[in-house]
């Protein structure tokens, strides 16, 4: 059998495991495999077929890594729209004992503290949700 028929077929195995599996490091070995097959038929030695054959294989698993962690990077959720709540007004009407208020956010009752000191009745800006506390600010 032909070297080239080899190559060929060792990248279609290797795309077809690809399918199943969806590494994108797999590719880079196909894409070896293809380069292989062209230098195969091309008539050049084994060795120069494995040497190219590795040589775009490594290149293409670099290239996937640094693909890869770009877009984990693009896709970090946002933290400012984790907290929807920022910004928003509370009035504090009565103090608990504990140094904290239950107040009506959003039609339910929260339990209310202060980011810094301890609340007074007035006028509040939630700094951000921990749980199903509410922590304001002046």
């Amino acid at each position: 059998m032909e070297n080239y028929l080899i190559w060929l077929i060792l990248g279609l195995v290797l795309l077809g495991v690809e399918m199943m599996i969806g590494s994108i490091y797999l590719l880079a070995l196909v894409a070896g495999c293809a380069i292989a097959c062209i230098f195969a038929f091309m008539g050049t030695s084994f060795t120069t077929q494995c040497i190219v054959a590795a040589i775009v294989a490594i290149a293409g698993v670099i290239a996937a890594f640094v693909f890869r962690r770009n877009i984990r990077k693009k896709l970090t959720p946002n933290q400012d729209c984790d907290n929807l709540d920022k910004g928003q007004i509370i009035n504090v009407e009565k103090i608990d004992s504990d140094g904290g208020a239950t107040v009506n956010y959003r039609g339910a009752q929260w339990k209310a503290y202060a980011s810094e000191g301890s609340l007074e009745t007035g006028i509040y800006h939630i700094e951000k949700v921990d749980g199903t506390r509410l922590i304001l600010t002046k």
